[in-house]
């Protein structure tokens, strides 16, 4: 075979590759995509892998809300321990939404045109860190807070704090009230105190445990939550009185001073178990027994001694 043959047949074959090509185009109706299609793809990519980092931050600016007002909840008038109560309140809707989200963000990542050139550690590490960031600004303007909130107001199904403390206080046959008292004012002599509670019901007070504090903030007419011990039907003794913030998120100080104020109290009411506490029985209220009401209350048990 000449050289010239050979070098035919190549042509030959190229000329019958191309053919099919073209051919093929012109059959398949193949149109070149162009440029900016991939351009806007990669931009998309990148929208989406930031909308994800900021929904993470969101979702851990609300985790952050709901545990920091576990670690000062008033946890020993409500549950045996700090754990049980733990488990109970935290958001784990919020946690997992927050992992998934920071995968999604990971994965994203490495979709895009450079993506395979950067370790999947790196990339994890700049979406946690960029998420943090986000997550301690919108905690900083309250954002968790109004989240819960506002799901809490929308949803039916979604438990946000504010329904976990209703549900966790309005439990009278426990000792836990929230609610307000029906006619504020101020009390006079003999005066009866009428508190209307979370589904309705009207109970009768007894404050003659409470400090004039407390006594302020329940006749106030403000919501609160109430600590305490029923009587007999429809009447209560009271013993702790707390405001119920549900207008706005409580500060750190805030809650760090509630949670002063409710230890004070407990520990106050404990050291009344002694009988023979002559100064405590010279001030106390003919009607309340010997030895104080409150200071026989089961939580207290639950409190750590100083």
């Amino acid at each position: 075979m000449t050289p010239d043959t050979n070098t035919s047949q190549q042509q030959n074959g190229h000329n019958t590759t191309a053919w099919r090509v073209l051919e093929r185009i012109d059959k398949e109706v193949i149109i070149p995509t162009p440029r900016w299609q991939f351009s806007l793809s990669e931009w998309a990519i990148w929208v989406l892998w930031a909308g994800t980092v900021f929904f993470g931050a969101v979702a851990l600016a609300v985790t952050a809300y709901v545990t920091m007002s576990a670690t000062y909840a008033l946890y020993e008038a409500t549950h045996e321990n700090f754990v049980t109560f733990l488990v109970e309140s935290m958001p784990y809707v919020w946690l997992l939404l927050f992992l998934l989200l920071t995968y999604l963000a990971v994965f994203e990542v490495k979709k895009t045109k450079r993506g395979y050139r950067y370790n999947t550690f790196f990339i994890l590490g700049s979406s946690l860190a960029g998420t943090l960031f986000g997550a301690i600004f919108f905690h900083s303007l309250g954002m968790g807070y109004l989240v819960d909130k506002t799901l809490g107001q929308q949803l039916s199904m979604y438990m946000s704090m504010e329904k976990m403390e209703q549900k966790m206080w309005q439990m009278p046959q426990a000792g836990r009230l929230i609610g307000q008292v029906e006619s504020p004012q101020s009390r006079g002599e003999g005066d009866v105190i009428n508190f209307k509670d979370g589904e309705g019901i009207l109970w009768r007070l007894s404050d003659n445990e409470l400090n004039e504090r407390e006594r302020t903030l329940l006749l106030s007419g403000a919501l609160v939550r109430m600590l305490g011990t029923t009587t007999s039907e429809f009447s209560f003794h009271a013993c702790g009185v707390f405001p119920l913030m549900q207008e706005r998120a409580m500060g750190r100080s805030d809650m760090m001073h509630e949670r002063e104020e409710f230890t004070a109290m407990m520990q106050s009411h404990r050291r009344m178990t002694d009988q023979n506490d002559s100064e405590f029985v010279g001030h106390m209220a003919p009607e309340v027994p010997l030895g104080s009401l409150c200071a026989h209350l089961e939580m207290m048990k639950r409190m750590p001694t100083r």
